[in-house]
């Protein structure tokens, strides 16, 4: 992966973190808040009705700002809360806020205009009111008033904490939640794809397939981090808590899932230290869930050491990795790249909405999870790697197999085949006659008297002869031959396209190239020959064939060498060939045609 690739892939990132982050802290309007510093005895159970008789004593009304929350004394569960709407306010503007785990009841000159959950006392074990944003639609007369929040949570940790606080017309205040639910949009897409993608890996590819299960789950982890923390989804499933738990819930599994990834692929003297990292964030987990079922809002409370533990550990795993990237593992470096910035963005993000040290809104992990495309693009180069060397593998294997075939078919001595080619080799041209209705030809050759050459000049000047034999027959032949010894001094010549007249003629313009030759240093040398020609049947096999040749071989020999027979009856058992268009001749064409070799030139 080329450092200008990934150098591009960070300024990309880099600037979408900008702009959202810009788009994230800007706020439309800036509102007076102010909330009662003492409880109120009237505040109910059920939710008060209207708005209490505050004493005149102004001065027990506290600015604050809602992105903080409101300084209450301990135990406190409750506080009511009040905004001035600027004169300036549209009459159609609407009030947008969002909530995590508290319950609201918003009143207008005493009357109540929105609320959300029960706003009961303090509870055994706490309840929980999930993640919500809120529109409120305000009336005209609100512009210029005070509204009234009451406000109840039993995590007092987030009582009086309203984010994204925004007055704009309500279909502003919908595309801003789009706006804001750019990153989670971008990063579910991505991840639907990332996983589609390796599901079809994982069943394809099993040398890989634990590190492909391991990388899924990191992914659904994601998925359902991303689909639980955006705010889109409450436009659909308006389900707060759940949603709220399933968030808090998956943002603990996916460090334990990553380090169970890098578990994998990491070096074995790394592996035993992410296996503590890995029991660091399952206590972590742990303690939360355990402070949770007490009603001490302990999932929520344990993300102050969940984000800590991310960058201690962080920046421990980040150097394993590295370590492991200088020894050569290709693996580790795209891991590297993709959780390091997962994990520099988590504590980011962490800073912003746990710390409350940045006035962003949003998530910005979502936008890392792109740099997990890193270590999937480098799975899938491992791959094609892999089966472009197994290819070439297969493709060497091949090649020796075919030499070390071609040399188990081919005679040393003539260059020609040799009998392991017959039964392929016949089989082809039986096969391709059916095909094409063309006869097929077998031409069985001895070379005459060739026992006394061996017996007088010795079995150099015999290998002599059979070489000089083979080169000369080979003149003559193209793609529709295949020439084979058979043994000693005969030669088996199959003749694609060649009936019973055709081979006899070119059996013997090959019989008279071999007398007119200089095969021997100082005697001629000649040839007998015998041809059969297929019948087209399976009943005619190639011994079959092989025999009636030998016969028509023999008959040569007996009428005193040196010449070529046919089968008589090949006429009769031909099969019907194939009409062939007559092209017309010039005059004296015929003549010359008869009076050439023409067998030699088809």
């Amino acid at each position: 992966m080329n450092r200008r690739y990934c150098l591009f892939v960070q300024v990309f990132l880099l600037a979408l973190l900008l702009f959202t982050g810009h788009i994230a802290s800007a706020e439309t309007s800036e509102l007076s808040w102010e909330y009662w510093e003492t409880d109120s005895p009237e505040f109910s159970v059920k939710g008060a009705k209207t708005v209490p008789a505050f004493p005149k004593d102004e001065g027990r009304w506290r600015r604050f700002n809602p992105q903080f929350g409101v300084a209450v004394p301990e135990g406190t569960h409750h506080v009511w809360i009040r905004v001035y709407i600027p004169p300036d306010t549209g009459v159609d503007e609407s009030l947008f806020f969002s909530t995590t785990d508290q319950s609201v009841q918003i009143f207008l000159d005493g009357v109540s205009i929105y609320r959300y959950g029960d706003l009961g006392q303090h509870s055994f074990p706490a309840h929980s009111y999930g993640r919500k944003w809120h529109l409120v639609d305000l009336p005209a007369w609100a512009v210029g008033r005070q509204l009234y929040f009451q406000v109840h949570s039993d995590n007092i940790w987030v009582l009086g904490q309203f984010d994204r606080v925004r007055l704009d017309r309500a279909a502003h205040q919908i595309e801003d939640v789009f706006l804001y639910d750019f990153p989670y949009v971008s990063g579910i897409t991505a991840l639907l794809i990332f996983i589609l993608l390796l599901g079809v890996y994982f069943f394809t590819e099993k040398e890989l397939r634990d590190v492909y299960l391991r990388l899924i789950a990191v992914l659904v982890v994601f998925f359902v981090w991303m689909l639980s923390s955006s705010s889109l989804i409450l436009l659909w499933a308006d389900w707060p808590v759940f949603w709220w738990y399933m968030e808090l819930i998956s943002s603990y599994l996916i460090p334990i899932a990553a380090n169970l990834l890098i578990y994998g692929v990491i070096d074995e003297n790394y592996k035993k230290k992410i296996l503590q990292l890995a029991v660091v964030y399952c206590a972590i987990f742990g303690i939360g869930v355990v402070l949770e079922i007490l009603g001490l809002n302990g999932l929520y409370l344990m993300r102050f050491f969940y984000y800590l533990a991310l960058a201690v550990c962080g920046i421990m795993t980040g150097y394993w990795l590295w370590s492991c990237h200088r020894r050569g593992n290709k693996r580790c470096r795209s891991l590297l790249i993709a959780f390091g910035t997962l994990s520099t963005l988590a504590v980011v993000d962490g800073l912003a909405l746990q710390y409350r040290v940045f006035a962003w809104h949003t998530y910005f992990v979502p936008f890392g999870i792109y740099t997990i495309g890193f270590f999937i693009v480098q799975l899938i180069l491992e791959r094609a790697a892999h089966e472009r060397y197994l290819a070439e593998l297969s493709a060497s294997l091949e090649n020796e197999v075919s030499a070390v075939t071609r040399q188990m078919e081919v005679d040393p001595l003539t260059g020609a085949f040799n009998r392991n080619k017959f039964p392929a080799a016949t089989s082809d041209f039986m096969r391709i006659s059916l095909e094409i209705k063309e006869p097929f030809a077998l031409i069985m050759f001895d070379i005459d008297y060739f026992k006394k050459i061996n017996d007088t000049y010795g079995h150099d000047v015999g290998d002599v002869v059979l070489v000089g034999f083979a080169q000369t027959i080979s003149g003559f032949l193209d793609r529709r031959h295949v020439l084979i010894r058979w043994g000693g001094e005969e030669f088996i010549l199959l003749c694609l396209h060649y009936d019973g007249a055709e081979a006899t003629a070119f059996a013997n313009t090959i019989r008279e190239a071999v007398s007119e030759a200089r095969i021997h240093p100082s005697d001629q040398v000649t040839c007998s020959g015998g041809v059969a020609v297929w019948y087209g049947t399976s009943e005619d096999t190639a011994d079959h064939m092989v025999k009636r040749a030998d016969t028509a071989l023999y008959q040569s020999k007996e009428n005193g060498r040196n010449q070529i027979t046919c089968e008589p009856d090949w006429k009769v058992h031909m099969p019907p060939r194939r009409p062939r268009p007559k092209a017309p001749q010039k005059k004296g064409a015929a003549q010359q045609e008869s009076g050439g070799q023409g067998t030699r030139t088809r």
